[in-house]
């Protein structure tokens, strides 16, 4: 499982999809915003990205006055990772880091609580995962059930994104479900924020399909511009991507 993992990503980097980009950057702002959001200071701490594709993130956190360490499955065209290792054997000794940041990678881990407990044991006793990771407790979940199990995906491949184009270990994560996993690698503390602008695909997935009038896909890009910030307070789930803090 991991080999197959490890070689469709390496021949698809472009298909790694994440609302901070990632591919050939990263959006500083809107990572900056996110941490403020959920109160994530880095400032003299040790980080851990886990699934750091090309390393982008490293300027994020060197702004913000901290040391960063990637970890990767895949080696990217950029030179990084710094340490090629799976997210269930990181070769670090227990309690080396103050935080670890997992943007976009989880829902591809073949076994999530494993990689959480190997977190658990990587973080010192004030630690705190961020994860960023899409949530289908929505509409788009249900589209993903019905298209897997019904024989127009493969399990586990479904994702609203690059026009429904199959991932590969996609899994169906919901907010409860990322409860459940860290509260089983003894996390207990919970802080999600929502993602305004991806409301449009965690309730109307439809408006990525590529057979999708231009037409109508730009008016429903306008409603939910005009709606999702009111949308994500109430229900932070309705955005295709959740973002986490999870302490120790």
């Amino acid at each position: 499982m991991r080999n197959r993992m490890r070689a469709y990503y390496e021949a698809n980097p472009l298909m790694v999809s994440s609302p901070f980009g990632g591919v050939d950057a990263i959006d500083h702002e809107l990572l900056h915003d996110v941490f403020d959001r959920l109160g994530i200071l880095l400032t003299g701490r040790s980080v851990l990205d886990v699934g750091c594709g090309r390393g982008y993130v490293k300027d994020v956190v060197t702004e913000c006055g901290a040391s960063y360490v990637g970890a990767d499955l895949v080696k990217s065209r950029g030179g990084f990772p710094l340490v090629l290792a799976a997210a269930t054997a990181l070769p670090f000794r227990s309690a080396s880091f103050d935080g670890i940041l997992c943007i976009d990678a989880f829902e591809h881990f073949p076994n999530p609580v494993a990689a959480a407990s190997e977190f658990r044991r990587l973080l010192r006793p004030s630690g705190f995962v961020f994860l960023s990771v899409p949530h289908y407790g929505n509409v788009a979940g249900l589209v993903k059930r019905w298209c897997e199990r019904f024989g127009a995906y493969e399990k586990n491949t479904w994702a609203p994104f690059r026009q429904w184009q199959a991932q590969e270990l996609e899994h169906l994560l919901t907010p409860r479900q990322v409860r459940v996993v860290f509260q089983r690698a003894a996390f207990s503390g919970f802080r999600v924020a929502g993602h305004a602008a991806e409301v449009s695909l965690g309730l109307c997935p439809w408006i990525e399909h590529k057979r999708m009038p231009e037409a109508i896909k730009f008016r429903l890009q306008r409603f939910f511009a005009t709606i999702g910030p009111a949308v994500v307070r109430m229900w932070p789930g309705a955005s295709l991507h959740g973002f986490w803090k999870i302490e120790v």
